[in-house]
């Protein structure tokens, strides 16, 4: 799916590669609103979908590797995406042009707040504008969930892995396990086949 690997291209090709990395990660940093679930929803659309940088399979195990580490996942996401698009220089690009665009945002917003957060009016519209923020993130949740969940049992698995979750037993062992279990269970379709 993806073309010419980074380092066999010329200095043009390069330069073009990284114009492109600037361009959609500013993109992505500018409107990726509703959290780490929308953003990833969102490269998932521009990365996979529209630009075929890489497979899918790719991007699910990059999501992988990122929930495996600390930090902000679709932060690390970006900046993993730049790096496989354009080497070092895609990293240190992709990941300037995802943040920075948000930071501004937010720190308008606080001074904004501080200004004029007093205001009945304005803690209203801040208000108002949860439900968006919620209908964002299901959405989000709901595409992602569309290309993880392959068959039945991924399904099961994945459920069981959140009410397990939600009772207390910490994320990167259950990750672990799950994933022992489902590779069990692939391996042993393709036995039967």
């Amino acid at each position: 799916m993806r073309d010419i690997n980074y380092k066999d291209l010329n200095r043009t090709d390069k330069i073009e590669r990284q114009k492109e990395i600037v361009k959609v990660f500013l993109k992505l940093g500018s409107l990726a609103f509703g959290g780490p679930a929308a953003h990833i929803a969102m490269m998932e659309e521009e990365i996979i979908d529209k630009r075929k940088w890489i497979t899918r399979e790719k991007f699910m195990d990059l999501i992988g590797a990122t929930n495996l580490i600390p930090g902000p996942n679709s932060t690390e996401l970006a900046i993993h995406l730049g790096y496989e698009r354009g080497g070092l220089l895609g990293l240190l690009l992709a990941g300037t042009f995802f943040i920075f665009p948000a930071m501004v945002i937010v720190l308008l917003f606080a001074i904004t707040y501080v200004k004029y957060g007093s205001i009945p009016q304005v803690g209203s519209i801040l208000y108002g504008m949860k439900p968006v923020i919620m209908a964002i993130i299901l959405q989000a949740l709901y595409r992602l969930g569309k290309s993880v969940i392959k068959n039945k049992i991924s399904l099961v698995l994945g459920l069981f892995t959140i009410a397990v979750y939600l009772l207390g037993i910490k994320e990167i062992p259950l990750l672990f396990i799950s994933w022992n279990y489902y590779d069990d269970y692939a391996k042993q379709g393709e036995t039967q086949k």
